[in-house]
């Protein structure tokens, strides 16, 4: 196995100081179905995850759209098959569609056997949907099994998005001749769930910070990466919580403040085959 490959040094196109991916889980009611402790979820929590394919999506869309940008969008296999026209209309403004689990599975030790079926059952339906092979990777509720890297390299995937271990991307260690994974890191902090995902059910949340309370945090969090470069930032948005009608006016405002400071805000997918091809140091 050679080393881990360390993108930290990076240069960004065009010279931009930092890396910028603005992406969706769109996982609507699964998100809650896969989180409740015993299984059940109220009618209330269904509601407020198809929140996000009766309403939020379109605000999502909207706001991409008017900011001139392009996202990813980690989909659960059963919500592709639920809303394929939602998934369409993702795939028609040229957003790219990754895999996240079938139905949001979040449960850690998973077989590897059943992760194989989901992973085909999704990969058919986004690939028929969007006309497009799935190259991306994000673990449901941040779980990433054993096996998993070597599973989607397997299957030609170029990148995860799911580890919290770094400010910058990285590849995952490969045999010679191996394709080359890319790790592009979240942060906790700069997941809507965080500040938003409100329900009664077990585990009760009640979070429900104020949009500007966010965007101050969002905000500062950007503005020191920048600051030290070769980064990468990567928002991990949900359209049943950011498509709120306050929430996505500040979306819509802080994408408009990352441009204007320069970043480059591309898919998951497009930093990956940049960082695949220009990361070259060895830890």
């Amino acid at each position: 196995m050679v080393n881990l490959k360390l993108g930290d040094g990076i240069v960004w196109p065009g010279q931009a100081d930092i890396a910028v991916m603005v992406t969706f889980d769109f996982d609507a009611e699964y998100l809650r179905k896969s989180r409740n402790d015993n299984g059940t979820v109220n009618f209330a929590d269904i509601s407020r995850g198809l929140y996000g394919p009766n309403e939020g999506l379109k605000r999502c869309l909207n706001v991409l759209d008017d900011t001139g940008i392009k996202s990813t969008f980690f989909i659960p296999g059963k919500i592709a098959e639920r809303y394929p026209d939602k998934i369409k209309e993702i795939a028609a403004g040229g957003h790219e569609l990754a895999y996240h689990g079938y139905e949001h599975e979040s449960v850690i030790g998973y077989p590897i056997e059943k992760e194989i079926e989901n992973m085909e059952k999704s990969e058919k339906i986004l690939e028929e949907l969007g006309e497009k092979k799935i190259v991306g990777h994000r673990g449901c509720y941040n779980i990433i099994q054993p096996y998993t890297i070597d599973l989607i390299r397997s299957r030609g995937y170029k990148y995860s998005s799911v580890m919290k271990d770094r400010d910058w991307a990285y590849l995952y260690p490969a045999k010679e001749g191996e394709n080359p994974v890319v790790e592009l890191p979240t942060e906790h902090t700069l997941d809507d769930v965080t500040y938003f995902y409100f329900s009664y059910c077990k585990p009760v949340n009640k979070s429900n910070y104020t949009s500007e309370y966010v965007m101050g945090i969002w905000k500062d969090y950007f503005d020191e990466l920048i600051r030290e470069k070769d980064k990468v930032f990567v928002l991990k948005l949900h359209p049943q919580l950011i498509g709120r009608a306050s929430r996505a006016k500040m979306l819509k405002e802080f994408i408009t403040y990352m441009k204007s400071k320069g970043a480059w805000i591309a898919t998951c997918e497009e930093v990956a085959d940049y960082v695949a091809a220009h990361t070259g140091r060895e830890e």
